[in-house]
Formats: C-alpha cells, sequence, structure tokens
C-alpha cells in the first residue's frame, strides 16, 4: 500500500512511495503528528539521481524490520533537495557541525519543533565498516528522546545559534583593489593539478566558476598562467569518461584525478555552467574544439533533458538495472561484437581501450588528448562519426536511467544563459529559440501561478520561489535583452528585481536571505553566501543588480552590491573554489565596465552591431538597446527613461550605436566596423 508521499509531485518522493515506511513530506502535518505522538522527527533528504540515497532506500527504508522500528518510533519526513534547498542547507548546516561532514543521504533527528539535535549521512542497515548499523542508531536515538529530553533540546537550541552565528560572521574588505583577485589566483595556483587539469588530488569537481574567474585574470594578467590552467582542465575534462563521449553532456564529477571514472549521474546544472565556460574559451582561443563541446552538450539537452514546453529536465540518474554506470559501460567484447575490424581499429586508434577494463572490469570510452586527438568531437571524418552514432544506437537500447522531469526555475535559466551565449558567439539561432521558449514558458508558468515558483512538472508547480530563482532569471532576461535588443526584457527583469529587493535584501542587516520574507517559518532563515556546485543565489543577485544599476542609473542597486561585496571580498579571495562566481563579480566592480547604446528602427541592422562585443571575450559590459525604435511606442517602451538611450534617436535605415564608460560616450557610429575598432581600442583585446 502506498504511503503518503504518493500524493506529491517530486519524482524523487515518488520513488518511495511504496517503502513500508509511513513517509511524510514536509509540513505541518508532520511536525503536528509528531507532538501528539510525542516522538522525534526522522528527517531523510536526497534527490533522484543520488546513488547512495538509493542504497539507503532498499537497504533500510524497504526493510520491513527498520520500517516498523521508524513507523513506531518516529514521524519520518523525506525531502527532496532540489525542491527545498532552503530546508537542506539548514539542516546540513547543522549536520556538518555536528559532524564535521556532509552529504546526501542527510539523516537528520530533530524535535518537534524541528530542532536538529543528531544526524548524518547514509547507515547501513548492519554494523559495517566502523558504522554504526541504522537500526543501532534507530533505537539509541528513541531512548535518548524517552529519557534525556532536557540534554537533547539544549542540545538543539545550541545547534540553532550556532548556526545563526555562523551565518552573519563576516569579515569586512576595506578597500577594493585587485590585490584581492592576485590573492584568488595564488591560492588556485597553489590547488592546481598541472598533470590533469582542475583542483584537488583525487575526487574532483568541475569548479566551472573558478575557471570562468580565471578566464577574466587571464584579460588582465596574459602573462600568468591562468588561461593554461583552463584549457588544461577543460581538454582533460572532455577526454575522460566525466563526458560522456557518445551521447554528449557532463557527468557530476570524476572519483579519481584523471576525470576517467565518473559519478554517472548527470546534472542540469553542471551542463549549463561547463557549457557556457567552453563558448567562453572558444571565444578566447578561437579553438574549434571548445565551441564542439559546447554545441554538443546543447544537442543532449535539447535531445534528452527539454520537454514539450521548451523547459529542461533536472537530472538523469547514475544507476540503472540496479548497478551504478551500467547504461555508459561497455563490456571486454562488446565493441568487437558491434564494429567491423575497420571500425575496431579506428575505435583503438582514437579510444584508449584496455582489456582489463577501466570500472569494475569494464570499459569506459575515453582518449588521451594529446596532440590532434579530440575523439568524436575534434575530427569531420564520416567513419568515425558513423561509429560514434552506431554506437550511441546501440547504448538508446538499453534500460535507460531514471530522468528526473521536474524543471526547476533556477536551473532552468542557468541552461537558458548558456544558449543565449551558444547564440551570441556561434551565431546560430536555433539556440536563441531554445532560450526563447524556455524563458516564455517560465513566465507562462509565474503568470498562472500569480508569482515566481522553484519547481514545477506537467504544470504543477512546486514551492515559492527562492532568491536563487529571481536573480536568475533576471540574468536569464538581462542576457535575453542583449540577444534581441527588445527593451521589453529589461522592463521585465527590472519588476523582477523590485520584487527580489523587497523580499529577500535586509538592509538593515546588510544581507540577502536565501528564503522570501513571507516564506515558510523555519528554525533560522538561510542566508548561504557560498558559490557550491551552482551559484549562490547572493552572487546571482548581486551580478544582477550591477548590471540593472549600469543599466538603470539605480543608486539603491549599486548600494547593495558594494555592501555585498565588501563582506565576501576577503573571504573569496582566500577560498576562491567556493567564492568562484563572486570574484567574477568583484572583477566586474573594479575594472571598467563598457557601455553600449544601439538604438535602431530595424533589428537586422542593431543586432549586426551588436555582434561587434562577441567577436572577443569581454565579460565586463552591458547593452542597453532599442532595435524596435518608434516614436508612437515612446511611452510604451520606455527607452528614453534608460540614461544611455535617452533622447537618442536613429536616423532612418540606420542603427546607431554608443560607447560608453560611466555614461560618458563616444561620438556615434553607424557601422559594424567602426563599432568594433571603438570596442578594441577602448578594451586592448585583438
Amino acid at each position: 500500500m502506498a504511503n503518503k508521499l504518493s500524493k506529491e509531485s517530486s519524482p524523487y518522493l515518488l520513488q518511495h512511495k511504496n517503502n513500508p515506511v509511513n513517509w511524510f513530506a514536509w509540513g505541518i502535518d508532520a511536525f503536528a503528528e509528531s507532538k501528539a505522538r510525542d516522538v522525534p522527527i526522522l528527517l531523510s533528504v536526497g534527490y533522484s539521481s543520488c546513488h547512495w540515497c538509493h542504497v539507503m532506500e532498499y537497504e533500510s527504508f524497504e526493510n520491513e524490520e527498520i520500517a516498523k522500528t521508524m513507523n513506531d518510533n518516529f514521524v519520518s519526513v523525506k525531502v527532496d533537495r532540489e525542491e527545498r534547498p532552503d530546508i537542506d542547507s539548514i539542516y546540513m548546516s547543522a549536520v556538518q557541525s555536528m559532524t564535521g561532514q556532509g552529504g546526501w543521504p542527510l539523516t537528520v533527528f530533530l524535535t518537534s519543533e524541528g530542532l536538529p539535535f543528531f544526524g548524518g549521512t547514509y547507515y547501513p542497515p548492519e554494523p559495517r565498516g566502523g558504522m554504526p548499523g541504522f537500526g543501532q542508531i534507530l533505537s539509541a536515538i528513541s531512548d535518548a528522546y524517552k529519557n534525556r529530553r532536557p540534554e537533547i533540546e539544549e542540545s538543539g537550541s545550541y545547534l540553532r545559534e550556532h548556526i545563526k552565528a555562523s551565518i552573519t560572521e563576516t569579515n569586512a574588505t576595506k578597500n577594493f583593489d585587485s590585490v584581492l583577485l592576485d590573492r584568488a589566483y595564488q591560492q588556485l595556483l597553489a590547488q592546481y593539478d598541472w598533470e590533469w587539469g582542475g583542483f584537488g588530488s583525487s575526487i574532483k569537481f568541475p569548479q566551472s566558476m573558478a575557471l570562468e574567474f580565471l578566464l577574466r585574470y587571464h584579460l588582465n594578467h596574459p602573462d600568468s598562467r591562468a588561461l593554461e590552467m583552463v584549457e588544461t582542465s577543460l581538454q582533460k575534462m572532455a577526454s575522460g569518461g566525466m563526458y560522456d563521449q557518445l551521447g554528449g553532456g557532463f557527468h557530476r564529477y570524476s572519483t579519481d584525478k584523471k576525470w576517467l571514472v565518473p559519478h554517472f549521474e548527470k546534472m542540469l546544472y553542471d551542463n549549463a555552467l561547463l557549457s557556457r565556460l567552453y563558448t567562453h574559451v572558444f571565444q578566447i582561443t578561437g579553438k574549434n574544439f571548445y565551441l564542439d563541446v559546447a554545441e554538443d552538450i546543447y544537442e543532449y539537452v535539447d535531445r534528452d533533458m527539454t520537454d514539450e514546453n521548451g523547459l529542461f529536465y533536472s537530472a538523469e540518474d547514475a544507476d540503472s538495472e540496479g548497478q551504478e554506470g551500467t547504461y555508459y559501460l561497455w563490456g571486454p567484447n562488446e565493441f568487437r561484437r558491434y564494429l567491423t575490424d575497420m571500425e575496431m581499429t579506428q575505435l583503438r586508434s582514437t579510444f584508449s581501450l584496455s582489456e582489463e577494463g577501466d570500472f569494475e572490469g569494464k570499459s569506459i570510452l575515453h582518449y588521451d588528448p594529446k596532440g590532434l586527438n579530440m575523439g568524436f568531437l575534434g575530427t569531420e571524418d564520416p567513419n568515425l562519426l558513423n561509429i560514434r552514432q552506431k554506437l550511441a544506437d546501440i547504448r538508446n537500447n538499453r534500460p535507460k536511467p531514471f530522468k528526473d522531469n521536474k524543471s526547476l526555475l533556477s536551473w532552468n535559466a542557468l541552461m537558458s544563459l548558456s544558449f543565449i551565449d551558444g547564440y551570441l558567439i556561434a551565431k546560430d539561432e536555433r539556440w536563441l529559440e531554445k532560450a526563447k521558449l524556455n524563458i516564455n514558458s517560465l513566465l507562462d508558468l509565474i503568470n498562472s501561478n500569480s508569482g515566481l515558483f522553484h519547481s514545477s512538472k506537467k504544470g504543477q508547480v512546486g514551492s515559492y520561489g527562492y532568491l536563487e530563482d529571481y536573480s536568475a532569471l533576471i540574468l536569464a532576461m538581462l542576457a535575453m535583452h542583449e540577444a534581441t535588443l527588445d527593451l521589453e526584457w529589461l522592463g521585465k527583469a527590472e519588476k523582477i528585481a523590485e520584487i527580489l529587493v523587497t523580499l529577500f535584501w535586509n538592509g538593515h542587516e546588510s544581507r540577502l536571505y536565501d528564503t522570501p520574507a513571507n516564506g515558510d517559518k523555519l528554525i533560522i532563515r538561510p542566508s548561504e553566501s557560498y558559490d557550491n556546485a551552482t551559484p549562490s543565489g547572493s552572487s546571482m543577485t548581486a551580478e544582477a543588480l550591477f548590471k540593472l544599476s549600469l543599466i538603470t542609473d539605480n543608486k539603491e542597486y549599486l548600494n547593495i552590491v558594494i555592501s555585498l561585496l565588501r563582506s565576501i571580498a576577503t573571504i573569496a579571495s582566500e577560498h576562491p573554489v567556493s567564492f568562484g562566481n563572486w570574484l567574477c563579480i568583484y572583477d566586474s566592480y573594479i575594472y571598467p565596465t563598457i557601455e553600449i547604446a544601439i538604438i535602431a528602427d530595424d533589428p537586422k541592422h542593431a543586432l549586426k552591431m551588436r555582434d561587434c562585443l562577441y567577436e572577443s571575450y569581454i565579460p565586463n559590459h552591458i547593452f542597453c538597446g532599442n532595435a524596435y525604435f518608434s516614436h508612437t511606442e515612446k511611452t510604451r517602451n520606455k527607452w528614453n527613461t534608460y540614461p544611455l538611450l535617452n533622447d537618442r534617436e536613429p536616423e532612418t535605415d540606420i542603427a546607431m550605436a554608443y560607447l560608453c564608460e560611466n555614461y560618458v560616450c563616444e561620438l556615434p557610429v553607424s557601422s559594424a566596423t567602426e563599432l568594433l575598432q571603438l570596442i578594441r581600442q577602448k578594451t586592448k583585446v585583438s
């Protein structure tokens, strides 16, 4: 018989609907039940593509005896961390405070008031490898709750205050200068793996935001090794099992320093951030390989991770057929079974194949990126491309990993940001159309549900929007304005920014909170600054408000950005891997930003002028354009309310472009050639 989770929409929660555990979703019903029965809450947090979440489910949550213990002595609550990042953030902080580490599945025991008093991550059903068995944990916690309640409540209260204090402690920066960026670069230099790229020596994550910072650092320090660090990392990552050589897209992380054996789940956000990074490196280097990788990711997302309304799915599981990586692995003789001798010879000359295999006796497609060998993506050889298609078709007949088909607003906006960059840099209209469809579908859901949301599935929205959703959507709208030079996108971005500041900014504390002021009352209101797997909501807000402050001359927004940078800059320079997006924003603030205004009565002329900027990598820029100028629409478009457009009108059939800094503009030009010349003079890029 299905439990209460059968009524939920989250794919992760629905995976547990047939467990013998009497699961509750997070909400007042669970806490009321806890109080009525005088038993603690057992909070289990995970996500659909989490391998160890699946392991703990079939080992413990499907175990009748363990389930009975849980049902008799606890109110068990299951939370999808992707749907409720606020709950995950609070109780992950608690477990990290208690144990010094965290991860998923997150297992936390709470009082009926929501105070955490004990927790950990994965527990085996029986004692194993020095870990206590989950059954032992349950018995001990139940006994303590009955017999040592005052001690438990005191511990919970202490933890709450400790977490509150940890989010308010900052070391404010007094002076904004480039020294902090130099310090961050030196930190990354010290942590860098010069043989294999990336940071660290064992498990490696892509760290795309730290690499984005290094691209910016290279612009101002071309004699540094910053670009070399990025290129080596990106080439090595794309050559290993971290990259799906047949289907495109990156897996979550590598379990070894060589990027060979991945944790096989695929997350939308990784592919959004990495595809964007690869396009930027193509801009700098002109090497087609980087654009090939980005466009291969776009093809993967469009083919496998997009619904009929253009919304992007969240993730694909690491497991299939009950084992991790089965879908992606090849048995010792599988290639020979399907390929001709000639094809086998070509595959062997391109990829690194060994008789003993790479993971549990099976092979993972990967190659040595030395010389001109870039696998399938670095070739126009039709025979090699036919091999890729043949192997992909064979793999497609296998049982596929579970796909988490919910759409998260912030992750969708990040993916659209990358599609827009792909359009601007590669001049491929397909990618702009993907982003337009996606953002318009998000807006349709927002309008039909009277406000921003965090997750949706088949037209039904989940929880309210978080800071990351508002900020990521603003950034996507600003990028859409660049892509179209349609002022309507600026107007929409401004409206959402006004709501964001009202709901999330606390001027007395000079702090952004992750949850809205009218959100659920939790034991604390989370405020996370770290850039983890995705940019933090606060760093994306700083980026969005900084751009809007330049476009609109909004001093309030600029003051918020300055306040945030003062509190973050020092710690960001000391821990650059954890604050990569913040470092990019700091770079934008201390170095000049070029301002480009374009006015035309025909978008064709205006967009040709706009394209000049994307001949080079110039991250510190803003656009304010009206490619649909009309005197009769002056009021609707409010084009003359933007400082860069005020009192500027185009000549008939001619686009007028102004290159400015601090609203001081060069004389207008009316040709792409002249604008490109001005940009190169101003930025000193070739």
